[in-house]
């Protein structure tokens, strides 16, 4: 099954059918392909991004590129902070805080990227009481860097403390990631390329877990109808450790003033295919919201973005 990533690591025999069936539900919702650990980093960070269908490889989305391709960083105007929340199934949630420290042509992002799904019910044998109540943990903590060669060339790169937590069972590691962006010749068309998440890290649960290593290659055109406002065209294609690869894209439509409307989709995911999205922005304010419904019965998700640029 292609869903959003799977944990080649078996939970460990204590935890209970239930417990079991949570972490199943999540792993399901995020994953994208088999034989692939910390599958959290699958997830598209930025509410604007994930009502694309996730493709923001060649988009300049500030602090959020850290997550997608960092040499879209030094392209931002101004320094900026962005927060993100989301909400998948129940109460699993994740979460993505960023600095995007801009200069003339360098910029530095420190950022922070988990999710935590609570109370998992631990079991020793069938039980209307659980023995205990624990929480399954992701993050990772980097600094993402770009350096922008001249006004049409940026590249960027990427360093990650990883780390991910089941009870008394963790895994931790390092992660960077590479990209480049290119202001093509073709008026408003940009090209970017990344190459996410390279690195290692230890052994779960006595079994060995592999990086969703992620090649993505996309474009993104803004075309401009003047007073009527400007309309945004972006794709992508994505490979997970040599699979097939899933292909995703996205259209916004941006005002001349406060109101942005999106649409997206992304192919080859049994958990997702459609996703929507609007934002309004005030000055130097914006505030991004994305809505994924989830298929196979798992629901539906939701993520709210805030930026404020200084």
């Amino acid at each position: 099954m292609k869903d959003e990533g799977r944990v080649n690591a078996r939970p460990p025999l204590w935890v209970s059918r239930p417990a079991m069936f949570v972490i199943a539900m999540f792993l399901t919702i995020v994953s994208a392909f088999a034989q692939t650990g910390f599958t959290f980093l699958e997830i598209p960070v930025g509410a604007r991004e994930s009502a694309l269908g996730g493709a923001g490889v060649a988009l300049v989305s500030g602090p959020t590129s850290a997550a997608h391709n960092p040499a879209a960083l030094s392209r931002s105007r101004y320094t900026s902070f962005a927060a993100m929340t989301t909400r998948h199934f129940g109460d699993t949630r994740a979460q993505f805080f960023s600095l995007n420290i801009r200069t003339k042509s360098l910029a530095f992002a420190p950022h922070f990227w988990g999710t935590r799904v609570p109370d998992v019910e631990l079991r020793d044998a069938p039980s209307l009481e659980p023995i205990d109540l624990f929480d399954v943990t992701f993050s990772a903590v980097g600094v993402a860097s770009s350096w922008s060669l001249n006004e049409k060339l940026s590249f960027g790169a990427t360093i990650r403390y990883l780390h991910s937590k089941i009870y008394t069972e963790s895994s931790e590691g390092w992660a960077t990631d590479l990209g480049g962006l290119w202001s093509t010749p073709v008026k408003a068309l940009t090209l970017g390329a990344a190459v996410n998440h390279l690195g290692n890290v230890n052994s779960y649960a006595n079994e060995d877990v592999t990086l969703p290593t992620t090649l993505r290659l996309g474009g993104a055109y803004d075309y401009s109808f003047g007073q009527a406002g400007n309309l945004l065209f972006t794709a992508e294609g994505d490979a997970v450790n040599q699979n097939t690869p899933n292909f995703r894209g996205g259209l916004e439509y941006r005002a001349p003033e406060f109101l942005a409307l999106r649409a997206g989709y992304v192919s080859g995911l049994e958990a997702q295919g459609l996703s929507f999205g609007a934002g309004l922005s005030y000055r130097r304010f914006a505030l991004d919201y994305a809505f994924l419904p989830y298929k196979e019965e798992l629901g539906e998700g939701h993520r709210l973005g805030f930026r404020i640029d200084f």
